[in-house]
């Protein structure tokens, strides 16, 4: 990977730089929309990368009930919530999946409950939102792939950054915050914007 893209980070002062340097205009997204996005980045991230991340089990989980469904910042804090408290119960896997839908979704069936987006289609659809919204040079790209597909922590970017250039840990961290809170909100927006043209198209 071209560390000159991480590099450019350090000329960036504050995070409106960043957003206007690198990005389209985007506005930024709430925790539970931040949480959504994440799931998608996770699995993106699995299959464009490799190793599965720390919390990955329960991260995917919460991806497969939020997924392509009709949903709000209610119904997404129910979700985490109850994916939360199984997992604490020890609840894994696809066993965590059936028995948090039928939490939250009682009247449904077994069969209706597996009847869930592709995980692997999924991650292709955030891969070519990535490609579309970003640039190959763009450093919050580069981030993306660090963090997400190859499971590096903020910390280990934030001393890659500061090995490269001059600025300090602090400052690398803060700026690979802005990066990923950025990433988060584009690609939230853009799927959302895809799902809705989507649903227009087949209305029509």
């Amino acid at each position: 990977m071209n560390n000159d893209a991480l590099a450019q980070l350090a000329q960036v002062m504050r995070k409106s730089d960043l957003k206007k340097r690198y990005l389209k205009p985007v506005r930024l997204i709430t925790p539970l929309q931040s949480a959504w996005v994440r799931c998608l980045l996770d699995v993106w991230g699995e299959k464009y990368g490799g190793s599965v991340g720390p919390d990955s089990g329960k991260s995917s989980v919460i991806g497969r009930l939020m997924i392509r469904k009709e949903w709000n910042d209610r119904e997404s804090e129910r979700i985490l919530e109850v994916v939360d408290n199984l997992h604490k119960q020890g609840y894994k896997g696809n066993e965590l999946f059936i028995k948090a839908q039928q939490l939250i979704n009682p009247q449904n069936s077994v069969s209706n409950l597996l009847d869930r987006a592709n995980e692997q289609e999924d991650a292709d659809i955030v891969e070519a939102v990535i490609c579309r919204l970003f640039e190959p040079a763009n450093p919050i790209r580069h981030v993306a792939i660090k963090y997400y597909c190859e499971r590096k922590c903020a910390q280990d970017i934030s001393i890659e950054l500061a090995r490269l250039t001059s600025i300090t840990p602090e400052s690398a961290w803060r700026r690979i915050k802005w990066c990923r809170e950025l990433l988060e909100a584009s690609v939230y927006h853009a799927i959302v914007a895809d799902i809705e043209a989507n649903k227009q198209k087949m209305a029509a």
